[in-house]
Parts: C-alpha cells; structure tokens; sequence
C-alpha cells in the first residue's frame, strides 16, 4: 500500500527543543527527543545567513576546504560527488577537495590525519567523543545550529559539534521470509521465542544468524549492542553517564547478564563460523545471498535489501524477556568542523547546507533508508519493508542505541574501539567476567588520562 511521508528538511524555519536524554544512539529518549515544527515561510537559508562573513573570507583568497567522507555501498562516490557539486555551484567562490576514508573506519582515519597535521576542514560521520578532549572540533555557531533540526539534542556541555540530518535503529533483526517459512518459523516477540525460532532453523538446515567483524571490528556487535541497550537501558537508562561518574561498572550483575544472553547464542553455535574473517561488505553479501536467515543490522540496511529481489526480507525488533518492543535509537548525522580550519565559516557553512540540502536528504533517505526526525519533510514513498521499519519505532520505546550514542549520552573516547574487542575476545574463548573487567580497568585508565 502506498504510503508517502513528507519528510522535508528542506530549507524552513525549524524551532528545536533540544533534550540531551539518554535514549537513542543519539543522545534522545523517548521523552526529551529533539522536536520541531514547520513554520509556512521559509527562513534565510544557511547561505544567505553566513555570506557576509564567507565573502570576507574570500576577499583575500577564495576558500578551500579538505572533506573527509566516506564510501559505502550504500553511500557511494557518485552521491559525495553529487553534493559536493551541487555545493560548490553555489558557491563558486569556495573549492572543495574530497578525502575518501580507506576503509568505512573514519574516525581512525581522522586522528591519524589529525597526528600527522592534515586534519581536514569537514569530517563526515566522525565519533565526535573521540576529538572533544583535544579541542580538534569547532563548536557550530548558533546561526548554523538554529538551521538544523535536533542539533542541540546532540550537545556536549552545551555546545555542537556535529550537525544530525536523520536518525536510525540499532539493530533491528531482519530475516529471510522464505527460510522462516520453510523452517515453521514466525516473528519472535520474546526471548524464549527467539531460541526457538533458532532452533526450528537448525534443524531445517539453516544458519541461524550472521556476524561478521574481520577488519571491521564495529560489525562484530550489533547484536551485543541491542541486547544490551533493550536489557540495560530499559531498566538504567542513564547507565552510560552513571558508568562516567564510577556508580555502576561491566561486571554488575545487570550489564554482564545482557553480554552472557549474547554468548549464550555463541555456546549453541547459532552463528556462522567464519564470522570474524569477513568484513562489513561481505557480511551483508552473506545474508542477500541466502547464507544465513537473520541478520542484526541497523535501519540502513533497508535500502540494500530493497535493491535486491531475489529475497524477500522481514524484520522485527531485538526481543526480549518480556515482548516489549524496545527501539535503541540513533539521531546522528555527518558534518563536523575541525577547529583549526582556516575558514571557519565557509566550513560552517558547507556543513549545514551539506545536511539541510533537500536533495542531500532525499538521497540519503533512498541509499541509506535514513530515518526522518520531527520537523523533516521531502516527498519520498517507502517501500512496504522501510515501512515497516517506521511502523515499529511508533509501537516502541525509544531508548540509546549502545556504543552508538551521540552527545552528552555517549561513552568517553576510544572505548567503542574497546568494546567492539571485548566481543571479539570472547567469541575467541575468553570469559565474559574477565573482559569485563579488563574492560572496567580499561574504561578507568582511560577516564584518569582525560582528567
């Protein structure tokens, strides 16, 4: 049935109620969720606002900003290539040079470019976390940010220093209908049902779940993170903050619980084998081509089973013990400013137009099925699985998408790099409790060399 969402970011006036809450991979829970609403008139857009300070710039010498991106198969060199284009004919005064990630880890991209003193002018899809303590990261001025809807949900200390365009879930389970089919399998609501359904799909023949990891650690946890952000977060919302002021660790009974539901799945072999020697791509490859029947992956994947019609692909959120939909929520987005930028409102400037530009949105909604936030509208008509995947975030409550968080609701730097090993550690053998603790004694090293 069709079913079209105007979904608009183009350029009218937004009024943001920020909320630094503790929900989502961003940092919004169902109560303090950024909201907006549409006035009828358009404001000045982001161009018009920064001109005066842009041509100043230029009066010396036309500016020349260095983008760091990055390509995925969903987000490819043409859709960087596009809008940058569409950047820079309007504003011809300000060149724009595109560095592409060698691999879709950027954030360790960018701090070896920051070491080495080529840090770029505009970082795409950076963990932020990772460059505050450095001061590495330009705080986005008001008249940017009043051009963004949901900015300041995703505040620092009460400053910004990356601009949100969408939000996603992470992960929801999507699955192969045919295998579910062939196996007697149906949607699973709790966690017992899961188990089942898992068992029901050994004994039809199939791999019951897919994870990958290779020289993509960040792929190993998808599941890990959704359980533990249903299990964790519904019962301690502000678990990640509480961990920064030392009054709750790994090893408590209620987080190492989630990990042990997660190794349980490991123990009974419900995993492919081969998960830790393929990559993000591959991954997603294994499950299109009928290699596994489910698949944890975040709401972007919607875009790469639409384009694929040779399978016909479900989803249903992470279940738990008790039924409940729960929805770990991510509002995010790209653009960041490097504070050492030699054209600080050029940077500013290319930053908000990059996430405000309707076609931009569009783009991203088609490639990477990005999640409207209140306040966003572009004429766009889902297919019935995206639709789906909207329909389960007005059943659920919304809570932080773990290690994805954003904002004040995120962990201290460097220990989602940590976490992505501790899961691979442990379906390597190692013992839960004792990742754990490495993982506290790691998380409190770390906090004392921020101090």
């Amino acid at each position: 049935m069709k079913k079209t969402t105007l979904l608009a970011l183009a350029l009218t006036a937004m009024i943001v109620v920020a909320g630094c809450g503790k929900n989502s991979s961003s940092s919004n829970n169902a109560a303090n969720e950024p909201a907006a609403t549409t006035s009828a008139e358009a404001p000045a857009s982001p161009s018009a606002v920064a001109s005066e300070s842009v041509a100043t710039e230029s009066e010396d010498q036309p500016a020349e900003l260095n983008v760091l991106v990055f390509e995925s198969p969903n987000l490819t060199a043409q859709f960087w290539d596009g809008a940058i284009k569409r950047f820079t004919d309007k504003h011809p005064s300000i060149k724009v040079n595109k560095i592409v990630s060698p691999d879709l880890d950027r954030t360790k991209y960018a701090k070896q470019l920051l070491a080495s003193g080529q840090f770029p002018d505009v970082l795409m899809s950076i963990d932020v976390q990772d460059f505050t303590n450095s001061n590495s990261l330009l705080p986005i001025e008001d008249k940017y940010l009043s051009q963004v809807p949901g900015a300041e949900g995703n505040a620092i200390n009460g400053k910004v220093y990356q601009l949100p365009w969408g939000a996603q879930t992470i992960p929801y389970i999507y699955y192969n209908k045919k295998m579910f089919a062939d196996a007697g399998a149906t949607e699973p609501k709790t966690w017992a049902e899961f188990v089942d359904v898992i068992a029901k799909l050994k004994k039809a023949g199939f791999t019951p779940l897919l994870n990958g990891g290779g020289k993509d650690t960040w792929a190993t946890t998808f599941l890990l993170d959704g359980i533990i952000s249903t299990d964790v977060f519904t019962q301690d919302p502000d678990w990640v903050t509480k961990r920064k002021n030392g009054e709750v660790k790994f090893t408590d009974p209620l987080f190492m619980n989630a990990v042990k539901k997660w190794k349980s799945l490991y123990d009974s072999k419900s995993f492919n084998s081969d998960g830790l020697s393929i990559d993000y791509s591959l991954l997603q490859d294994a499950f299109l081509k009928g290699k596994g029947a489910m698949y944890p992956m975040g709401s972007w994947f919607v875009a790469a089973a639409d384009a694929q019609k040779d399978i016909d692909v479900g989803v249903f959120t992470v279940p738990t013990d008790d039924g409940s939909i729960v929805i770990p929520y991510s509002v995010g987005g790209p653009a960041s400013v490097s504070a050492s930028t030699k054209y600080p409102e050029a940077a500013q400037l290319f930053a908000t137009e990059f996430v405000t530009d309707a076609q931009n949105v569009v783009e991203i909604v088609k490639s990477d099925a990005l999640i409207p936030l209140d306040g966003q509208t572009v004429d766009y008509q889902y297919s019935p699985l995206f639709q789906r995947v909207i329909d389960l975030i007005g059943q659920g409550k919304k809570v932080n998408a773990f290690s994805w968080e954003n904002g004040d609701a995120s962990m201290i730097a460097g220990m989602k790099d940590e976490m992505n090993k501790t899961a691979q550690n442990i379906i390597l053998g190692k013992s839960v409790e004792s990742e754990l603790a490495a993982l506290d004694a790691k998380w409190d090293q770390t906090a004392a060399r921020s101090k």
